[in-house]
């Protein structure tokens, strides 16, 4: 029972670098090109931002460079997580029902 136990921990782990891993790399690339767009707007070190309340009111505002960057970088982070968390989830599923077929659990 230790082999399953340890083949499943392995499973799940990998699961997860490789989830997170690809995620935060993806999101990374995507998050620069997204920064590059950001800096050519910018005006005075501020992006324009801006949208719609609720009830219909328009409203204006304003996001320095900094700002925009650490926060893409804190969804990078997160969705990365949560990606590896579902990848490893899926992992050991896939992991658990191979086993079971091959007849290492009973």
């Amino acid at each position: 029972m230790a082999g399953v136990g340890k083949c499943m921990g392995i499973m799940t782990a990998a699961g997860f670098a490789f989830g997170a891993g690809a995620t935060y790399y993806a999101k990374t690339k995507q998050g620069k090109a997204i920064m590059q767009q950001l800096e050519t707007t910018a005006k005075n070190g501020k992006i324009p931002i801006g949208g719609m309340t609720k009830d219909g009111k328009m409203w204006d505002g304003e996001v320095t460079v900094d700002e925009a960057k650490k926060n893409l970088n804190k969804a990078s982070k997160i969705m990365s997580l949560v990606t590896g968390a579902a990848a490893a989830i899926g992992t050991a599923f896939i992991a658990g029902v191979t086993l079971m077929l091959r007849g290492k659990v009973r």
